[in-house]
Protein backbone atom coordinates (compact mmCIF):
# COMPACT_ATOMS: atom_id res chain seq x y z
CA UNK A 1 0.00 0.00 0.00
CA UNK A 2 1.33 3.44 -0.91
CA UNK A 3 1.63 5.96 1.92
CA UNK A 4 1.11 9.68 1.76
CA UNK A 5 2.46 11.98 4.47
CA UNK A 6 0.31 15.05 5.13
CA UNK A 7 2.10 17.80 7.07
CA UNK A 8 -0.17 20.55 8.36
CA UNK A 9 -1.00 21.98 11.78
CA UNK A 10 -4.66 22.16 10.70
CA UNK A 11 -5.28 18.65 9.33
CA UNK A 12 -9.04 19.17 9.06
CA UNK A 13 -8.34 21.54 6.17
CA UNK A 14 -7.51 18.62 3.87
CA UNK A 15 -9.73 15.98 5.42
CA UNK A 16 -11.80 15.50 2.26
CA UNK A 17 -8.61 15.04 0.21
CA UNK A 18 -7.35 12.40 2.63
CA UNK A 19 -10.69 10.56 2.58
CA UNK A 20 -10.76 10.58 -1.22
CA UNK A 21 -7.21 9.20 -1.36
CA UNK A 22 -7.95 6.55 1.27
CA UNK A 23 -10.95 5.49 -0.82
CA UNK A 24 -8.47 4.89 -3.66
CA UNK A 25 -6.39 2.63 -1.42
CA UNK A 26 -3.73 5.01 -0.12
CA UNK A 27 -2.67 5.08 3.51
CA UNK A 28 -2.54 8.65 4.82
CA UNK A 29 -0.33 9.63 7.76
CA UNK A 30 -0.64 13.01 9.46
CA UNK A 31 2.11 15.11 11.05
CA UNK A 32 1.25 18.49 12.55
CA UNK A 33 4.73 20.06 12.63
CA UNK A 34 8.13 19.75 10.99
CA UNK A 35 9.70 17.71 13.80
CA UNK A 36 7.02 15.02 13.73
CA UNK A 37 7.10 14.96 9.92
CA UNK A 38 10.84 14.36 9.86
CA UNK A 39 10.47 11.62 12.48
CA UNK A 40 7.79 9.96 10.34
CA UNK A 41 10.03 10.16 7.25
CA UNK A 42 12.89 8.53 9.14
CA UNK A 43 10.63 5.70 10.34
CA UNK A 44 8.52 4.92 7.25
CA UNK A 45 8.63 4.97 3.47
CA UNK A 46 6.29 7.44 1.77
CA UNK A 47 5.26 7.70 -1.86
CA UNK A 48 4.56 11.44 -1.64
CA UNK A 49 4.58 14.30 0.88
CA UNK A 50 1.80 16.90 0.93
CA UNK A 51 2.84 19.85 3.07
CA UNK A 52 1.67 23.25 4.18
CA UNK A 53 4.09 26.17 4.56
CA UNK A 54 2.80 27.88 7.70
CA UNK A 55 3.05 25.51 10.67
CA UNK A 56 5.07 25.03 13.85
CA UNK A 57 8.63 23.76 13.74
CA UNK A 58 7.90 21.37 16.59
CA UNK A 59 10.03 20.18 19.49
CA UNK A 60 13.26 19.95 17.49
CA UNK A 61 12.86 23.31 15.70
CA UNK A 62 11.11 25.69 18.13
CA UNK A 63 12.90 28.81 16.91
CA UNK A 64 12.02 28.50 13.21
CA UNK A 65 9.49 31.16 12.20
CA UNK A 66 6.13 29.42 11.70
CA UNK A 67 5.57 31.50 8.54
CA UNK A 68 8.69 29.92 7.01
CA UNK A 69 8.75 26.36 8.43
CA UNK A 70 7.48 24.77 5.24
CA UNK A 71 10.34 26.25 3.22
CA UNK A 72 12.86 24.81 5.70
CA UNK A 73 11.02 21.48 5.55
CA UNK A 74 11.22 21.42 1.74
CA UNK A 75 14.97 22.08 1.95
CA UNK A 76 15.39 19.11 4.30
CA UNK A 77 13.22 16.90 2.08
CA UNK A 78 15.29 17.74 -0.96
CA UNK A 79 18.54 17.13 0.93
CA UNK A 80 17.62 13.82 2.62
CA UNK A 81 14.74 12.43 0.51
CA UNK A 82 15.30 13.92 -2.94
CA UNK A 83 13.23 11.32 -4.79
CA UNK A 84 10.01 11.74 -2.82
CA UNK A 85 7.54 13.92 -4.73
CA UNK A 86 6.48 16.97 -2.73
CA UNK A 87 3.23 18.84 -3.14
CA UNK A 88 2.73 22.10 -1.31
CA UNK A 89 -0.90 22.67 -0.39
CA UNK A 90 -0.98 26.15 1.10
CA UNK A 91 -2.52 29.61 0.95
CA UNK A 92 0.69 31.51 0.29
CA UNK A 93 0.29 33.93 -2.58
CA UNK A 94 3.83 35.28 -2.92
CA UNK A 95 4.74 34.38 -6.51
CA UNK A 96 8.47 34.67 -5.84
CA UNK A 97 8.21 32.07 -3.07
CA UNK A 98 6.02 29.84 -5.22
CA UNK A 99 8.57 30.01 -8.06
CA UNK A 100 11.26 29.09 -5.51
CA UNK A 101 9.27 26.00 -4.57
CA UNK A 102 8.89 25.03 -8.21
CA UNK A 103 12.66 25.34 -8.73
CA UNK A 104 13.00 22.75 -5.95
CA UNK A 105 10.64 20.41 -7.88
CA UNK A 106 7.67 21.09 -5.61
CA UNK A 107 4.21 21.22 -7.10
CA UNK A 108 2.10 24.01 -5.63
CA UNK A 109 -1.66 23.82 -5.12
CA UNK A 110 -3.50 26.67 -3.44
CA UNK A 111 -5.73 25.54 -0.57
CA UNK A 112 -9.41 25.94 -1.25
CA UNK A 113 -9.05 26.62 -4.97
CA UNK A 114 -9.95 24.20 -7.67
CA UNK A 115 -12.03 21.06 -7.42
CA UNK A 116 -11.16 18.25 -5.03
CA UNK A 117 -10.77 15.91 -8.01
CA UNK A 118 -7.82 17.98 -9.27
CA UNK A 119 -5.96 17.64 -5.96
CA UNK A 120 -6.75 13.91 -5.82
CA UNK A 121 -5.41 13.43 -9.36
CA UNK A 122 -2.23 15.44 -8.67
CA UNK A 123 -1.44 13.49 -5.49
CA UNK A 124 -2.34 10.13 -7.08
CA UNK A 125 -0.11 10.80 -10.09
CA UNK A 126 2.78 11.78 -7.80
CA UNK A 127 2.32 8.71 -5.61
CA UNK A 128 2.29 6.51 -8.70
CA UNK A 129 5.54 7.93 -10.04
CA UNK A 130 3.92 10.17 -12.64
CA UNK A 131 5.04 13.36 -10.94
CA UNK A 132 4.88 16.67 -12.75
CA UNK A 133 5.66 19.99 -11.17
Amino acid sequence: MKKILFVDDEPLGHESLRYALEARGYECVIATDMSSALNALRAQDFSVVVTDIMMPGGADYPSVDSQEVGFHFVEMLREHWPRIPVICLSVIGDQIKIRGLKRKRVQYLRKGEGPLSTAVDVVSRAASGRYSY
